[in-house]
């Protein structure tokens, strides 16, 4: 009997469907892995980290070495012999009975071995050095910053999308709700019609209340379909469905923060640490840096270094094969360069005038940043504070639909009323409710900009993100 159970178990436990269930911390741990956006600003810093590593790279010297060899079936040069007879006769002495060649060079060989290594390192460069480090590693902040910002915003418009998400499912039960009231609406107007106690344009206006909610409700499918797939796209969950996703918005959220008062919470998006504003700075900085250079780079101030260089030409192959430095085919040289621009028809003046009108343009994005950061969120603490009125204002006229809905009952009950007008009240509670929803899903929308404006940490409303601290 127990085997019986335990298979029974086995077998009902088996046919249960296997469903994933995401929450928010799942998905922000997926989004933060997987979303494209992240992964790019991974690939910018890294890719930032090597410019670095290349600024500092000309610290140290650079290393040359080439090595070729040649073969020669034919040389180019054979034996060079002359005979004593020829000497005697230049000099203007008699030639002998029987003269004898004497060889003078015993011709090239067939292999020929060339090696040459130099190495350079740079002694004095004005701090063209030093500041290009400090321009890469400053672009290398902003970056980072960058990366930073970005994971908090997505998740600011991941908290967003899934309210949203919660909202519109209240929404769309709301709405099929509202469908079957509509058509049983519709079904007694038709038999009232039938009987004669019904204008046919109330039917006909029952029939497109009806209707109204079933394009609502198209409506509303299709943008819970495009919902979920900017889900998708964000957390990289490729089969992620709405049905899996769990989370619900807390009002708590929305009391939080208009526990701020606005002047505070604008106060805090324009914080000189406010990431934009970094970003902003870190690029007026890195011009900074960059006019250093050019002015380090002006007509006549030199660059100095020093090159070592040594130098092997022979037939034999150096260090393997003997008698490599028979011929002293080898040399060794120390030298002091010196390297200047004395003129290249202004284009050092005109590269420094670019990078000061850089300067200009880095402070005035600076100063754009700031009032675009003011003006967002103004406008959503202003959106916020509207829609927390809107609410207050939906709950009370559904308190008052409620109540007519029970008056419509109680008059049926007493013979006044029927089950259409009935019917009528509920389908204007619907509406008050789908209303309240909508108003709701704003509320979050705003919410959630707001937080992340203004650097406040969700999860402790009272704490400032790490990237807004002072």
């Amino acid at each position: 009997m127990k085997r019986l159970i335990l298979i029974a178990l086995i077998t009902t436990t088996a046919l249960i469907p296997i469903t994933a269930s995401y929450n928010l911390d799942d998905l922000i741990s997926s989004m933060v892995v997987s979303n494209t956006e992240l992964r790019k600003a991974d690939q910018s810093i890294i890719q930032s980290e090597l410019d670095v590593k290349d600024a500092k790279a000309a610290y140290h010297p650079s290393i040359d070495l080439m090595l070729t060899g040649t073969y020669m079936p034919n040389p180019l040069v054979d034996d060079i012999v002359i005979n004593t007879n020829d000497i005697l006769t230049q000099i203007g002495r008699p030639p002998l009975a029987q003269g004898y060649d004497i060889k003078l060079y015993d011709g090239m060989e067939s292999t020929y071995y060339n090696a040459s290594l130099s190495i350079t390192q740079p002694l004095i460069t004005w701090g063209k050095i030093t500041n290009s480090v400090k321009l890469y590693e400053t672009v290398e902040d902003a970056m980072r910053i960058q990366r930073s910002d970005k994971e908090k915003q997505l998740i600011a418009e991941l908290k967003s999308r899934l309210a949203a998400l919660y909202f519109i499912n209240e929404a769309e039960g709301l709405l099929e709700e509202t469908s079957r009231t509509a058509s049983e609406l519709v079904a007694l107007a038709e038999e009232g019609e039938a009987e004669g106690a019904v204008l046919s344009s109330d039917v006909i206006d029952a029939q497109i209340q009806a209707k109204q909610a079933e394009l609502s409700l198209k409506e509303l499918e299709s943008q819970k379909i495009s919902l979920v797939q900017s889900l998708r796209t964000l957390t990289g969950i490729d089969d992620l469905a709405g049905d899996d996703i769990s989370y619900v918005p807390s009002d708590d959220d929305i009391t939080a923060i208009l526990s701020y008062p606005l002047d505070t919470l604008v106060e805090l998006a324009v914080s000189p640490s406010s990431p934009s504003l970094v970003m902003a700075s870190k690029a007026t900085e890195a011009a900074e840096y960059g006019k250093k250079i050019a002015n380090a780079s002006m007509y006549g101030i030199p660059d100095i270094a020093l090159q070592l260089s040594a130098s092997y030409g022979g037939p034999r192959f150096p260090f393997i094969e003997k008698n490599w430095t028979g011929k002293d085919d080898w040399n060794l040289m120390v030298t002091v360069a010196f390297k200047t621009t004395l003129w290249d028809g202004g284009k050092i003046l005109n590269n420094i005038d670019r990078i000061e009108s850089q300067i200009e343009s880095s402070n005035i994005d600076y100063d754009a940043a700031r009032d675009a950061l003011e003006s967002a969120v103004v406008s959503a603490y202003s959106s916020l504070d509207l829609s927390s009125a809107k609410v207050d204002y939906q709950e009370l006229k559904i308190e008052n639909e409620e109540r007519k809905v029970d008056d419509e009952k109680m008059k049926k009950e007493l013979g006044s009323s029927s089950d259409q007008d009935i019917l009528a009240a509920q389908l204007s509670l619907l509406e008050q409710e789908l209303a309240l929803v909508n108003e709701k899903a704003s509320m979050f929308q705003n919410c959630y900009m707001l937080y992340y404006l203004a650097g406040i940490d969700t999860e402790h409303p009272m704490t400032i993100s790490d990237g807004m601290a002072e």
